[in-house]
């Protein structure tokens, strides 16, 4: 029997069902009843010991909604050559991917102007979702040139890693050209495969990938957003200013601004 005071009985329960994954970041407890039923102990009891873990910083108590145990958000690294996969194996963090559809489309009006195709050509879509210590993370919406990438979709099987299927395939060279990051409320679907509420927000990255000049991948990735916390590399992001598809870029903008400018004088 336990000897100690009856709230830290339950204090050392729960934390122990935290630390065996029982309880999983971002998971919801049972509520106060089912958790006294459980410990043999009144719910005031169980109330002080939430109250004591939530101090501790292992649980979050949302008014409205139930406690929760905290996720403690795993750096994204943010520069031109780094990958999702890169960052959790750099951390040791165990990392999969898993494909849920793959499948040749048409490029629409805004795949063509990415990917630098003519409307109706084909794109391979590869959507995965991606797991980290077998908590899922993100999902990724993968969009390649077909004509690009032969035999892309064969060489991913097994490989873990969109840039290891690209080197099997002979691109080794590439780069993230540019990156936008926004905010929203997941789908019911999306929340049900990150394992979230629907009310938790989640980070949209949009992102295209070169090799040289010429475009090989646009991303679209759907990120847990209390999962997830954002870190950019300034030193790799000016090396990658000095980049001639960016100088090229930045030369047409240039050159498209003085035009402007001539045409209003």
């Amino acid at each position: 029997m336990y000897q100690g005071k009856r709230w830290e009985f339950v204090r050392s329960n729960i934390e122990g069902a935290i630390a065996s994954k029982r309880f999983r970041p971002g998971e919801k407890l049972p509520n106060d009843v089912d958790l006294a039923l459980e410990y043999g102990v009144n719910r005031h009891t169980v109330r002080y010991a939430i109250r004591a873990l939530e101090q501790e910083g292992l649980l979050r108590v949302e008014q409205g909604r139930g406690t929760f145990v905290v996720e403690h958000p795993t750096p994204y690294l943010l520069s031109p050559q780094t990958r999702l996969t890169d960052n959790l194996i750099s951390q040791g963090r165990l990392a999969r991917r898993k494909i849920l559809s793959a499948a040749t489309i048409k490029a629409d009006a805004r795949l063509a102007g990415y990917l630098d195709l003519r409307a109706r050509d084909d794109v391979l879509r590869i959507d995965t979702l991606s797991y980290q210590d077998e908590i899922p993370i993100v999902i990724a919406h993968s969009y390649f040139p077909a004509g690009r990438t032969p035999g892309l979709l064969d060489k991913f099987s097994g490989a873990n890693s969109i840039s290891t299927a690209l080197r099997r395939i002979g691109i080794d060279d590439y780069s993230q050209q540019w990156v936008t990051i926004s905010a929203r409320l997941p789908s019911p679907q999306e929340a049900r495969l990150l394992g979230m509420s629907t009310s938790a927000p989640v980070f949209v990255k949009e992102s295209l990938d070169c090799s040289g000049r010429i475009p090989i991948k646009f991303g679209e990735n759907i990120l847990c957003a209390p999962r997830i916390s954002f870190r950019f590399d300034f030193k790799d992001l000016s090396s990658a200013e000095q980049s001639p598809a960016l100088r090229a870029r930045s030369g047409k903008a240039q050159a498209s601004k003085s035009k402007s400018s001539a045409s209003k004088d």
